[in-house]
């Protein structure tokens, strides 16, 4: 599935939840660039907007050799080096430093940009500029990936969210070869696991952005079951959604199927996909008897970058509808949304 750059990017944002540090560090895709590039464009960008501000800083705690007290002496390490008779003592102590988590793990994401062959000559010059800027911060050739979940961003360094997304991204797709460390950038669109939850996200966080009239959020609805025992209830899959959008007087359900084809063929005609439809069915059914007093509609969307889907099938004796629909992520991001937004009505 050929998507443009660009999009893949703004998909990226919005799963991200980081519209607002994207539009402050608005990165626009040239014809050429892969999506290594974009990247590549995001953080030289972004670190140039972050050293303009400067440098995020905290206490780092330090360990020195010194003839001057300084934080606490180490006593009983000063004299088992017998130190304290040279005039000099081991004292620890906190400094003000730049080299700290989250710049460590910028200047890694510029290192590994910068021996990817794959990237575009001149942004590796403009890479090599600002990595040289970052002499003072230490360099971890190969993160640790749990440090991401570990950083705790504040006030004034919360400019670096974007930041960081971007270069989690690059450090999980980046891969060492098995020749004298030469990396390779992994286009992760070609997983389709990744992008089904990547485009969920997307989806869900659109609508939460895009649109006031209804409440967005991912909800569990109950099972229209009496299990006959405890074991039978313990067994029972949760039954979430991806995307619920609930008002005062309506409510739409949309699963989110990331599929280079929305139909299959069978006995060469195309066909929804039946596990598809039935999964929208019970979720649709379950939701009716959980909010009575509201339509519950229900709604499929595959993206799509060729031809455009659009079937709606009414429930016998209800007002509810089960819709199959596409959005065409191959086309400009105006409209994209537009299409987006006019599957609401």
């Amino acid at each position: 599935m050929s998507i443009p750059v660009q999009n893949i990017y703004h998909l990226l944002t919005y799963a991200w939840d980081q519209l607002d540090e994207a539009e402050e560090v608005a990165v626009t895709a040239e014809p050429a660039d892969s999506l290594l590039d974009l990247l590549g464009r995001v953080l030289v960008q972004g670190t140039t907007h972050v050293l303009k501000r400067g440098l995020a800083r905290d206490y780092v705690p330090e360990v020195e050799l010194t003839g001057r007290l300084r934080g606490k002496l180490l006593l009983s390490e000063s004299i088992r080096q017998q130190t304290l008779i040279t005039g000099r003592g081991w004292c620890a102590f906190d400094e003000l430093s730049h080299d700290v988590p989250v710049n460590r793990l910028l200047k890694s994401a510029l290192y590994h940009l910068l021996t990817a062959p794959e990237l575009a000559r001149s942004l590796r010059r403009e890479i090599r500029a600002l990595y040289v800027r970052l002499a003072d911060v230490t360099l971890v050739a190969v993160p640790d990936l749990r440090v991401y979940d570990q950083v705790v961003l504040h006030r004034h360094t919360a400019h670096y969210r974007l930041l960081l997304s971007v270069c989690q991204l690059v450090h999980e797709e980046v891969l060492l070869t098995q020749t004298a460390g030469e990396r390779l950038f992994r286009n992760f669109t070609g997983n389709e696991k990744r992008m089904a939850a990547l485009f969920e996200r997307f989806v869900r966080n659109f609508y939460r952005r895009r649109q006031k009239d209804y409440q967005v959020a991912s909800e569990t609805l109950a099972w229209a079951v009496v299990p006959a025992t405890e074991a039978a209830k313990a067994v029972l899959p949760a039954m979430q959604t991806d995307v619920s959008l609930t008002s005062a007087t309506r409510k739409l359900i949309i699963d989110c199927k990331y599929y280079r084809k929305a139909l299959k063929q069978h006995y060469n005609q195309d066909k929804i996909i039946s596990t598809h439809l039935y999964q929208l069915y019970a979720y649709v059914q379950h939701a009716q008897r959980q909010y009575p007093a509201r339509p519950v509609d229900g709604l499929l969307l595959y993206p799509v970058v060729a031809s455009q889907l659009r079937h709606s099938y009414q429930l016998l004796d209800t007002v509810h509808r089960l819709r199959v629909a596409t959005v065409n992520l191959n086309q400009s991001w105006q409209g994209v949304e537009a299409e987006l937004l006019g599957l609401l009505g």
